[in-house]
């Protein structure tokens, strides 16, 4: 028998022929799988909340004292996200993992002890003892299996059909993290490659501030009528003439009116100034391309006396360029970022905030009910929904949840919050109200969803309305008062509410 050293320890061991038939098999893409997990760049990174998050919750819902987020590497299964284990990894051939990714949907395995693919597999002969597997693949980007979002118990059981469909959903959340973080880590490296295009950038102009009086980069001198008088030889190149032909020509005969109304204007800006002046122009060429262009102009003096206009020119047309790539960049990393906040706080099914913003906010109200402010909280819960989704089917189930978050995001009002508490309860917390307030709200709620068109057959909800004016009262207590008040809803025949102070 492999002893729990193989697993937890150097691996020096050699695995017996028994364990070898166990190995999962090696997918076909598996030399496309290891490179795409390389570029994840998430194996043997430090525990992010991110993930941690997601493998708590799955722990909770699906009742499991473990619980990880997995990633399948060439020799072992790395945990990225770990609940109820103080392991890192384990060997990839005694993995359950490594027969999850083999699978498009959920895994799951009753008991590992009945089961001739595990049953003296070491993980389960001996720690952590598994009895109870189910694991859902999470890929990369570009949908090659990476690993799992699993839930392990010591004990044969099986999921509910909701606790399925909730492991399937934080599974696609793990996904979407994995996405974000990977877009922004690439929108964080072309930030810093255009933060080094930019110091470059300034690095040139400072040398070409040092020689630009003797530059031969586009440098033109003018009299006081604004007429040229000199231009050198790259300036005629750049404008494909000779190196006399635009002498004597001003702005007027050589560039669009507006064009040339305001380079005239800071001409003369200039010479009555007495001194340099640096301008930005944006220049319409003779063959229509647009470009910009940094210009310093400074007044000098011949030798006969008479004043004359010098310009020493440089094309930024490029920099503007990636200044503009920069701020698009920096516009989709704050998109991302957004986008990511707002996973971490919001139920995806219904729009409504999650049950751990609910409670974030009830714990901060409750400064404000010690300092002599009411607060109530309302729960609701969709009457007969199990029967609903065994007889039209779970799409309609989240098609009823979609429509009741739609409904309740509509009739709360400025810092009132709605949130999804769980399955298909949830709750309306109303800041400085009474119980006669949220009593008044729960009318409304209940005709607006008798008012309201549903699919197959009408919807029904059953309500607890409780007050929390007690400064000692705590956020486990109100929200166990508003649930003594919906259970007396439901025994009231649904359709309904009660309030708490009618249960006592």
């Amino acid at each position: 028998m492999v002893t729990s050293d193989l697993v937890y320890g150097s691996g020096a061991r050699q695995l017996d022929e028994k364990i070898k038939e166990m190995i999962a098999a090696i997918p076909k893409n598996e030399a496309q799988r290891l490179a795409a997990l390389d570029r994840l760049e998430l194996l043997d990174t430090e525990p992010e909340p991110e993930f941690d998050e997601l493998v708590e919750l799955a722990a909770a819902i699906c009742g499991t004292p473990i619980s990880l987020v997995t990633l399948v590497d060439d020799d072992r299964q790395w945990f990225k996200a770990v609940v109820g284990l103080d392991a890192v990894q384990t060997p990839r051939e005694v993995a359950f993992c490594a027969h999850s990714i083999l699978q498009s949907n959920l895994f799951v395995v009753t008991d590992a002890a009945a089961d001739e693919r595990f049953f003296d597999n070491p993980l389960v002969m001996g720690e952590p003892y598994i009895r109870f597997y189910a694991g859902m693949p999470i890929s990369s980007p570009e949908g090659l299996p990476m690993g799992t979002l699993c839930v392990i118990d010591h004990e044969p059981r099986r999921l509910s059909t909701l606790q399925r469909d909730m492991l399937e959903m934080l599974a696609k959340q793990v996904n979407a993290r994995i996405e974000l973080r990977q877009q922004r880590k690439q929108l964080q490296a072309a930030l810093r490659e255009a933060e080094a295009s930019k110091t470059e950038l300034r690095a040139s102009e400072e040398r070409f501030r040092m020689f630009m009086d003797n530059s031969p980069f586009l440098s033109y001198m003018k009299d006081t009528d604004g007429r040229l008088v000199f231009y050198s030889q790259r300036y005629a190149e750049r404008f494909g003439i000779t190196t006399a032909a635009w002498l004597g020509k001003n702005d007027f005969d050589l560039w669009p009116e507006e064009q040339a109304m305001m380079a005239r204007q800071s001409e003369i800006e200039v010479l009555m100034a007495g001194r340099l002046q640096v301008i930005e122009e944006q220049v319409t060429e003779p063959s229509g391309l647009v470009s910009h262009w940094r210009s310093y102009k400074f007044p000098c003096v011949s030798s006969r006396g008479e004043t004359l206009l010098a310009v020493v020119s440089v094309d930024i047309s490029e920099m503007m360029a990636k200044e503009m790539a920069l701020k698009k960049t920096q516009a989709e990393l704050q998109s991302a970022n957004t986008l990511l906040k707002e996973l971490v706080v919001t139920d995806a099914l219904t729009g409504l905030g999650n049950r751990r913003v609910l409670e974030e906010r009830l714990a901060a109200e409750m400064t404000a009910v010690r300092r002599g402010q009411k607060l109530a909280l309302l729960m609701l819960d969709i009457d007969h929904f199990k029967k609903r989704n065994d007889t039209y089917g779970h799409q309609n189930g989240d098609d009823v949840l979609r429509q009741m978050g739609a409904l309740l995001r509509r009739l709360v009002r400025g810092n009132e919050v709605a949130a999804r508490y769980g399955g298909e309860e949830m709750a309306i917390l109303m800041p400085n109200a009474s119980e006669k307030d949220a009593a008044g709200l729960a009318t409304r709620l209940l005709a607006a969803i008798r008012a309201q068109e549903w699919e197959n057959e009408p919807v029904t909800v059953s309500i607890g309305v409780a007050e929390c004016s007690q400064p000692d009262m705590t956020v486990a207590q109100l929200i166990e008062a508003a649930d003594r008040a919906l259970y007396a809803a439901k025994a009231a025949g649904r359709d309904c509410f009660v309030r708490r102070s009618e249960t006592r």
